[in-house]
């Protein structure tokens, strides 16, 4: 009942947007406690990366709880489902692939504390991934094409593209990308939940104020919705992950945090644009892809440990120096990526 009534009445999208990020942020402060108590008896952070040294550095985050991202989640499709009503397919859309993405992560997470492995294959999570944004990508995709719209925005321009035929591909790609961009990240205390916060707010202020070209009503109004949900529940995570650290988020929410990310910049086609705010992840992302490309060819590294992050912490860079150099990067990211709306 509840819920129908926060759609009929939130029409107003700039009250919509912070309601549902204020919400979203009361949520995770006020069930962080219990929450943190619930999984501090269950599930605790199990120091074993492939790195004895960045062990030995981690050493101290041994035992907290993690799984935190239920929290995220948990919050952000509340307020998602009372500020954009439950009547929006693509509300749906996001709600269920950030549940399935949680699952996911959930299931890695369990499997590293349950047993000595290091949670899923390789394989298991990629495919699982795939499966989720290709069912993601038809939904958007459904629900895009009712506008007559499924083209993407090219920063600094009023110009589109359209996919055509390789739209749902490329859509798949994007979340599973975005999923593991912030999965990566996800590394000290308080990095991606930070990062995260910041690159959803300048997402939704990004789509909500790109009136040049012309984005279907209803999925801006979502999307813009969604992203201050996400801001807002990360936010309120922040207060629990800073330093240091009371609960991880673990791959129950760095996967979701991703996924939904790509979500909202694929259902109002500013993928693009989610690639420049999204420095930080991509820096990250970037950074292992090269790591392991030139290991593999030269048996040499180019840094010390990725990613990114872990090479300023084998250089003894404080983890908190880190952490709000990182915050600065992807501020200066969102600025960056504001400059390229086609006002």
């Amino acid at each position: 009942m509840w819920l129908l009534i926060g759609g009929l009445l939130v029409k107003s999208l700039p009250f919509a947007a912070f309601g549902a990020g204020l919400l979203a942020l009361m949520l995770t402060l006020a069930c962080g406690p219990w929450c943190i108590r619930w999984l501090k008896r269950r599930f605790r952070e199990r120091i074993a990366s492939d790195s004895a040294r960045l062990n030995e550095l981690h050493a101290s985050k041994r035992d907290t709880p993690t799984m935190g991202g239920v929290l995220i989640v948990g919050s952000t499709v509340v307020s998602l489902l009372f500020f954009a009503g439950v009547s929006s397919a693509l509300v749906w859309v996001s709600c269920v692939t950030m549940l399935a993405l949680m699952l996911l992560g959930g299931a890695d997470d369990w499997i590293k504390q349950r047993t000595s492995k290091k949670g899923l294959t390789v394989g298991q999570k990629f495919l699982s991934q795939w499966l989720i944004a290709i069912l993601a990508a038809v939904a958007i995709l459904i629900q895009r094409s009712r506008s007559g719209n499924t083209s993407l925005i090219i920063p600094w321009t009023t110009q589109t593209f359209e996919p055509g035929l390789f739209w749902i591909p490329w859509a798949a790609f994007v979340i599973v990308a975005s999923s593991n961009a912030v999965n990566l990240t996800d590394g000290l205390d308080g990095l991606a939940t930070g990062c995260s916060a910041i690159t959803a707010m300048f997402l939704a202020e990004t789509i909500a104020c790109g009136t040049a070209v012309v984005v279907d009503d209803a999925n801006r109004h979502v999307a813009v919705v969604s992203s201050a949900a996400l801001a807002g529940s990360t936010l309120g995570f922040l207060w629990w992950n800073r330093h240091p650290a009371q609960v991880f988020m673990g791959d129950t929410g760095s996967l979701p945090i991703g996924g939904l990310l790509a979500i909202v910049a694929l259902s109002t086609g500013h993928e693009l644009f989610l690639a420049i705010l999204s420095l930080v992840f991509v820096a990250e992302t970037l950074s292992v892809l090269i790591q392991v490309a030139w290991y593999r060819r030269t048996r040499r590294r180019v840094l010390l440990c990725s990613p990114l992050h872990n090479h300023f912490v084998f250089q003894g860079v404080g983890e908190q120096k880190i952490v709000i150099a990182f915050w600065v990067a992807a501020i200066f990211a969102g600025v960056v990526g504001l400059t390229a709306v086609s006002w």
